[in-house]
């Protein structure tokens, strides 16, 4: 069991850098000064409006070391803790939104438990206070060291720096979205079961590290990446990555099962490095860069759709893999790139129903592509 972590060592309530510049003219007469050695005058941005709202409960920086239950509209100016000991429960249709107190960014840091019982028809929102949100408006979520049976249902995070954050902690998520966040979801040392919901607008909508995570029927759209997983366990199934305009999946000595669903339309489609496990019966397509890409990764690729993808379908560097029963074709480079000097197994593969577009390393590298099938596997008639 994890210990809490004390509150005095949250590191939460730190004020804001301070920055200062100076110019010297170079070169001068003496009692010339150059025009950057003016003091410039102060440009500040606009002030942004807040929202038309009238919370029934205000929340200062404070520490809530009682159960604790948000109903209708809340406001939290500050930084908010809830203890180890404290429980608290969000009702449908809730509405909390988040103020900056100064310079301190709003926050809400959960050590106890946190139960948002949204519904689809009334879902809970958490949310900047100001008319327009933009990512980092607020800091987000942050269950801290709570191993406790966290649930969050049917809500919506907006605005945030990390939307929801989870760290040493045990968290389930149904029907959750972020939006418009610096990043969606980061998971650091957690354990999360991810049903539905999903993350759009954001530059990451899901980091993890050194997790546990199961991801079912996710939409990852919009986004400037989609998942990127370092030294974690994942299970992704039926997911929707699309749109995300420099990757959709990237993935760092993991351990993954991809089950399903597809990866379309993003900067470049699945990248495994040093990972091992399978990727089974996806659709991998029309993605900008390539469809997949395998390096030093003991993956089994069976049963997928890789096409269209604007340069190669499929890239790997060594022989650690394996490719079967799976159709790839119609893709703009090369439908197999191979830029190693070992054996890779792809037999039983649909090519398009010509000969593969195969890259060997100029020979260097063979590919053992035979048998070919004569057409698409049954399953993906």
């Amino acid at each position: 069991m994890i210990k809490p972590f004390p509150i005095a060592t949250l590191g939460l309530l730190v004020a804001a850098h301070l920055f200062a510049a100076s110019a010297f003219g170079a070169g001068l007469p003496v009692g010339v000064a150059s025009a950057a050695s003016a003091p410039a005058a102060a440009v500040e941005a606009p002030a942004r409006a807040e929202l038309a709202f009238r919370p029934q409960t205000v929340y200062g920086s404070r520490v809530v070391s009682e159960d604790t239950t948000w109903r209708g509209e809340v406001l939290v100016d500050g930084v908010l803790v809830i203890a180890p000991q404290a429980t608290l429960t969000v009702e449908p249709g809730a509405v909390v939104r988040f103020r900056r107190n100064g310079s301190q960014a709003a926050q809400l840091v959960v050590q106890g438990r946190l139960i948002v019982s949204g519904t689809r028809e009334t879902p809970v929102l958490f949310g900047s206070a100001l008319a327009e949100p933009q990512a980092a408006d607020w800091q987000g979520i942050l269950l801290l060291g709570s191993e406790k049976k966290n649930i969050l249902e049917n809500c919506r995070i907006e605005g945030a720096e990390s939307g929801l954050e989870a760290l040493y902690s045990t968290v389930i998520l149904k029907g959750v979205k972020a939006a418009r966040s610096q990043t969606g979801f980061r998971f650091q040392d957690a354990l999360v079961t991810m049903e539905g919901g999903g993350a759009t607008d954001c530059d990451t909508a899901v980091r993890l590290s050194e997790s546990e995570a199961t991801l079912r029927g996710v939409v990852l759209s919009g986004n400037r990446q989609g998942i990127n997983a370092l030294h974690s366990s994942l299970y992704l199934a039926d997911a929707t990555l699309s749109g995300n305009r420099s990757a959709g999946f990237a993935a760092d000595g993991c351990r993954i099962k991809f089950q399903g669903g597809q990866v379309a339309g993003n900067g470049s489609g699945v990248t495994l490095l040093g990972c091992e496990g399978s990727i089974l019966g996806a659709k991998l397509m029309k993605n900008r860069e390539f469809g997949l890409s395998l390096s030093a990764s003991r993956v089994k690729v069976v049963g997928n759709q890789i096409f269209g993808n604007g340069n190669n379908g499929v890239i790997v560097t060594d022989g650690a893999a394996a490719a079967w029963d799976n159709a790839i074709y119609e893709n703009a480079g090369f439908d197999l790139y191979h830029s190693g000097l070992d054996e890779f197994r792809a037999p039983a593969n649909w090519w398009g129903g010509g000969q593969p577009k195969v890259f060997d390393n100029n020979g260097r590298g063979r590919v053992l592509f035979s048998p070919v099938l004569g057409a698409k596997p049954q399953s993906m008639r």
